[in-house]
Formats: structure tokens, sequence, C-alpha cells
């Protein structure tokens, strides 16, 4: 099978013009639309550069075959005219921008707006709640925020979600005007929030690691500077990306070795183009002078530059020995394909964040891939590339409370599997997934250990691993209430249905478990005892996972009827 493949729109009346892609992307437009055919909010987790954006402009192209309008919901002013201008290239629609001054058209097939903007609700209103048949969330691990729910509501229930008094209703009791489409590469928000309150459905999930085994994008290579900034006396706090180190204390801790970090950066990155992350705009500005009177082209950028589309513009016309110094104004939404060094020089417990600082420098050069239609030509078509990988650099954050996102955590999700990644001293794709087999293996014994009782009940672990959760396969308590123990009345729920509580061991793993199983109730999903009565049947349990009830039921069904025809034993599930 070729990796790259043309879709022909010749036959759109209104659109004379071929739309490539690739072959990753064609999958995913088939699980959408799959899934669209049953389910009206879906989410899309892939890497950065992945080609996202290519994938939703494809979308609004077929939507608006069929005579339906779509609107692309951005974040920030930059973002919502590259979209744009992207999506036009792409598939030669009219695009229109919803955003301060500009308004507009109705009869554009494709709407851009900010959400800003198209938030408050006179710019909302404007628009009849019938007007878009399909609205893309991009960035959309920011769309649980007020604004962000206005508009999707808005569009997705009626215009009546806009009265003070209205409550959501639940999946399948209303028929959806509009169906909504999230897109992210990290769909991780936080402790206490999760995408799955909006969105009831992912239908893609392509990770970094895929991505770069996939030859998509280039690999990380972490380099330790020596430098050492103690953390120990800082505790996390509220800000605004999660709970997390607050800028004043990062601040306190890096003023004194600024010199020395802009030392490293010359020492290490002096031939490469870097972005750099700091904690505040004082120790940004700090960095800059530094890196400065060291003789390297760098530019400082804040949210307060008046001129800070200028100063990227600049940044992006340079070569090696340039950085761009910033807070957190690049964070995401701007794409240097020839940065190929991150200097990393803001300590997180964010994994959003910091994944998705990481990922300004992921991308490959351009025209490097052209052409090359598998995943071992284009690995090596980077390898010999002037861009062979991603250079990380982080100082030694020290913290005796808190494990600290590094680059280890761009290729997995599970704490021990990271643990034998840095044991083994080697950060790459070989390492992650050979870590990753030997964590499977050890999950099959301790599996085995357990098969009279896992006959009897559901196993925690064994559900989030058919759900596809990390988020409850790799859970470890980071707040002092998340580490008490569960509640009486959180071990009943749970175990009336029908799953093990002996390994709930802290009140917030079992908040977490009940979230996922209150979230399956309510889009009608397939319960713990049908997914384990499925997997004893021998049926796939990423498929099983988005049965409905119903569907599960009449699999199960059919199952078993197909067992007893054959004389065969059918397995139970007390």
């Amino acid at each position: 099978m070729t990796e790259t493949l043309e879709i022909d729109w010749d036959d759109a009346p209104q659109v004379a013009h071929k739309f490539a892609l690739h072959h990753h992307q064609t999958e995913w437009l088939a699980a959408i639309e799959r899934d669209f055919e049953s389910k009206s909010r879906i989410l899309v987790v892939a890497a950065g550069g992945t080609g996202k954006t290519t994938v939703f402009a494809a979308m609004a192209l077929r939507f608006n075959k069929k005579g339906i309008k779509t609107l692309v919901l951005e974040n920030r002013d930059r973002l919502t005219r590259q979209t744009a201008d992207r999506i036009r290239n792409e598939t030669g629609l009219d695009v229109d921008i919803e955003m301060g001054d500009e308004h507009a058209s109705p009869f554009a097939p494709v709407v851009v707006a900010s959400v800003q903007t198209l938030g408050r609700v006179n710019r909302l209103t404007g628009f009849s709640d019938s007007h878009f048949g399909l609205v893309v969330a991009d960035e959309c691990h920011l769309a649980l925020a007020s604004q962000w729910q206005r508009v999707l509501c808005y569009f997705h229930y009626g215009a009546h979600s806009l009265a003070e008094d209205w409550k959501r209703p639940p999946d399948g009791s209303y028929e959806p005007k509009a169906k909504c489409a999230g897109f992210t590469a990290t769909p991780d928000i936080g402790e206490r929030k999760n995408l799955g309150e909006f969105f009831h459905h992912r239908s893609v999930n392509y990770s970094y690691l895929e991505a770069v085994q996939d030859g998509w994008l280039v690999g990380p290579v972490q380099k330790n500077i020596p430098v050492r900034i103690d953390l120990s006396k800082y505790k996390a706090k509220s800000t605004p990306n999660g709970n997390d180190f607050a800028a004043a204390d990062l601040s306190a801790a890096l003023i004194p070795i600024i010199e020395e970090l802009a030392e490293q950066v010359k020492l290490e990155a002096g031939n490469r183009k870097t972005i750099a992350f700091l904690p505040s705009v004082e120790c940004a500005r700090m960095m800059t002078d530094a890196l400065l009177r060291r003789g390297m082209r760098a530019i400082f950028v804040s949210g307060e530059c008046l001129d800070a589309s200028e100063k990227t513009d600049e940044f992006a016309a340079l070569g090696a020995g340039s950085v761009l110094v910033n807070c957190c104004l690049y964070v995401y939404g701007v794409d240097f394909p020839d940065v190929d060094c991150i200097a990393w020089f803001r300590a997180t417990i964010s994994k959003a964040f910091y994944i998705q600082g990481i990922y300004r420098g992921t991308r490959v050069l351009p025209g490097i891939l052209n052409g090359l239609k598998t995943a071992e030509k284009r690995r090596e078509a980077i390898a010999l590339s002037k861009k062979p990988s991603l250079l990380i650099l982080d100082p030694l954050f020290v913290s005796d409370r808190i494990d600290l996102l590094d680059a280890y955590d761009l290729l997995t999700d599970e704490p021990r599997v990271k643990a034998a990644m840095k044991a083994s001293g080697e950060l790459s794709v070989e390492s992650a997934q050979q870590a990753e087999r030997d964590f499977l293996k050890s999950l099959k014994k301790e599996a085995k250990k357990h098969e009279r009782k896992a006959s009897r009940t559901i196993d925690p672990l064994a559900f989030a691993v058919s759900l596809g959760d990390m988020a409850i396969r790799s859970y470890e308590p980071k707040e002092a209430w998340e580490s008490q123990p569960p509640s009486i009345g959180q071990l009943d729920f749970i175990k009336r249905q029908g799953m093990d509580i002996t390994g709930i061991m802290s009140k917030g793993l079992a908040s977490r478990i009940i979230s996922r199983l209150r979230v399956r109730q309510d889009n009608k999903l397939a319960s713990p005892r049908q997914l384990k009565l499925m997997h004893n049947l021998g049926l796939d349990e990423q498929t099983c996972a988005t049965l409905t009830i119903t569907e599960a039921t009449a699999t199960i069904d059919r199952m078993l009827q197909m067992k007893r025809d054959r004389g065969g034993l059918v397995p139970m599930v007390a």
C-alpha cells in the first residue's frame, strides 16, 4: 500500500481541485466519517506536525460538497489567519474570517473565527444556530473554557443553550444541530478536568512515537546541561497551566544562574536555531541580553510586544545561531520547521504545556519527504538531512516532591516505562518500544497470578487498557486529597459495576475510575461487565470499547450463539 494518496475532488461542481493526503490522514478521515454516522462530538488526538489542519480542511471540503458550511475555531489572531490561508490554499474554497473588525460573509462555505470574538454573545447570535453543520475546535485542549463552550454549545445544542438556567441534555435525547470535531496534540488538560466532558468519542489517537516511527517527525535528543536548579522548597500552585509551579518561584530560582544557562546555550546550540522558554517576562529579557553579549542573534518576544508579529517573521528568516526567547507565547500555534533546538528552562508538571512547547521543534525540514512512500525511506531522509533530530536542552531541575516533565514523556505516558528508559540511559523510539514491550510482558505475568479472581471481577488496570485510557493506567496521586484513602461510597459504586476494588488505594484513582464509568453510562456505552465478556469471547478490546450497550448486547448474543452452535464452552462473568 502506498503511503501518499491522491483524493480527486473534481466531481464537486464548485471545486476543480486535487487534494493530496498521506495514507495516515486518509485513515483519520475514514475513522471520523464512520464515527460521525452515530456520534456528534468526536476528538482527534495527533502529535503536532502530523497534518491535523489538512485533515479538517478535507472535512470542510467534503461537507461543502453536501452544501454544509464549516466553522473553525482558533484561539489566537495569528493562528486564525494562518489556518484560513491553509484551508483556502489547500481546498480552493472561499474562506472568511470572523475576528475583531472583520465579519464573515453569510455565504462563505468556511469561516475561521477567533474564539475571543465569536464568544461574545452579540457576535455569536449574528449567525443562526443552524448556520454551520460542522464545527471544528482547533487546539481543543482549551475547549472547556467558558467562551469555547458558549460557541460550541450554541451551534451544537442550539440558541437555548445561552439561557442562564440551561442544562446540557443527555445524549440521544436531542437532535444535534452541528457535528463537532476537536483537534489537539495534548488531550491531558489537568487532574480535575478531561475533554470527555464535551467530546464523547476519540476517533483518532496518533502519538509522537508513532509519527517518528512512521517518518513524519524528527526524534528527540535530550541534553542535560550541567546547571543545577533546586526547586525542592517550592510547591505546585494553581496557575494558568493548571496545577503547576508559579512563575514567580521559578524566576527566583532561575535569575541567579541566567548567565550560566546562556553560556550553555552558546556552547550546545551555537550552530542551531533555538526557541528558549523561560518562566517569566523578566527572565526572558535577561536571557536575551545574556545571549546577545555572547554574540548570538537573540530576539525577545512577549505578549506585551506591539511588534510581536514582526519579530516572529524576523526569527523565521534567520538561520543557525539565532534564538527566539519568550515566556509562553509560542507554546502552540506557530510552526518553525527549521528550529532544531528547544531550550526548556521552565520546569513544569503540566504535560500539555511541556509537550506543546517541545512540538515547536519536531517538524521535518520542508521538501525532505517529497515523494517518499515508505516509513523506512522517510526516516533515512530525515537522518541524512540538516535536521536529523531535535535537541532539547534541559537544566537539572531538582524536586524531591514532584516528578517533573522531561523528554522521556514525549515517548510514553506510563511511569514504569519512563523509569525503564531512564535506567537504560537511552532516549529513542527503539528504547521506548522495548520498554513498552517489557512493561506489557510484566502486566501479562501479573495478570496470570489473578486469573481466577479476574474471572469474576474486572481489574481496573485491564479496564483502562481496554479503553486506551492512560490517565487511569499511569495514574499517580499529585495532590494531598488524591492520596487519601477512597471513601466507602466510592468503593461501593465501583464494586457495583463488577470491578475489583482491592487495588484502589487512593481517593484520586477512585475518582478517575468513577468519572470514566459515568461518562460511559451517560453515553450508553458498553458496561465493564460487557467489555470483560467480549474480551473473554476473543473480541478486540479497542473495538469493543466504542460499542453502545445495545450493540454490545447484540454482539455478545451473536458470539454466544455461534459458540453454542459449535458446541464450545461459554465464558462466564459473574
